[in-house]
């Protein structure tokens, strides 16, 4: 379990992170959410230790940032994924693999499954300066594989990548979940965030304003857009209408007889309309407009 208690941190007078408390559990995929600029690559740093707090602590398997030691055991058990700017451009994609294996005693044999299983054979013994953007955002990734922690803390992982390989990582995600990895992801691509996350944390002001169980969430929204006959047609139901003029309705409180009434007029009026569980990106537009 990865334990941050009471962690505050501020910049000045601005408060980027208020007395956070959460408990990550191992084998678990936990996606964090909020605009830029909002506490989500803070709350990282602070748990890497780059950072360090004003107030509170983090602990993993009941070790905390007291000292060198404990540090180094730490870092062991912990790895982020490397910004594009920390990839040696005179290097291959093999090296680095390598050289991130070596620093976490991982196996080195290992780095030939990496490479096979993301798909890099016909680039990854060429130099990084060769590269796209896709291409080393992938290394970035395999990067964090090669390292075999307990914990991956993933920022932007899916950033600079197309479909096929956004939808090959998540797949890679789910495997490292079934292994009891522990899985923190900052990202807006929320689609595909939801595909694949346990828990879902919005952040705001420095707390957690939700925490979405997204793999338990049942609860079905009939989903529309707003207009003149949907106000007669909804009366006092119980709906919300997020800053984007979308229409929330909750199924379960809406009797059969009233439930078919405005599925009627919907189709009557030619609307369009969804039903199912909350979308991310609604929830997304609820909390921050």
């Amino acid at each position: 379990m990865l334990k941050l208690k009471d962690i505050t941190l501020s910049f000045g007078n601005h408060i980027v992170l208020d007395d956070f408390n959460y408990n990550f559990q191992n084998g678990t995929i936990y996606g964090l959410v909020a605009p830029n600029g909002t506490g989500k690559s803070t709350l990282i740093n602070v748990i890497l230790n780059n950072l360090k707090p004003q107030k509170g602590y983090v602990e993993y398997n009941e070790l905390q940032y007291n000292n060198e030691k404990t540090t180094v055991k730490l870092h062991q058990e912990i790895c982020a994924f490397p910004d594009q700017s920390e990839l040696f451009s005179f290097m291959t994609g093999r090296d680095h693999l390598k050289l991130y294996a070596n620093l976490w005693h991982n196996d080195p044999q290992k780095v030939k499954d990496i490479i096979s299983t993301l798909k890099m054979k016909t680039y990854i013994d060429r130099k990084v300066e060769t590269y796209s953007l896709g291409m080393k955002q992938r290394l970035c990734f395999a990067m964090v594989l090669a390292t075999n922690t307990s914990v991956m803390l993933l920022d932007e992982v899916m950033n600079g990548l197309d479909p096929q390989n956004v939808q090959l990582i998540s797949h890679v995600l789910l495997n490292l979940r079934a292994q009891g990895k522990l899985i923190i992801m900052a990202s807006h691509l929320l689609q595909n965030l939801q595909q694949y996350a346990d828990q879902v944390l919005f952040l705001k002001n420095g707390k957690i304003i939700e925490n979405l169980n997204n793999k338990a969430e049942t609860k079905k929204y009939l989903e529309f857009h707003d207009s003149s006959l949907i106000n007669d047609i909804l009366e006092e139901s119980n709906y919300q209408i997020l800053p984007n003029q979308t229409i929330l309705l909750p199924i379960d409180k809406l009797s059969q007889d009233k439930f078919d009434s405005i599925i009627h007029i919907l189709l009557e009026n030619n609307i369009s309309f969804t039903v199912g569980k909350i979308s991310l990106e609604d929830l997304f537009n609820k909390f921050y407009g």
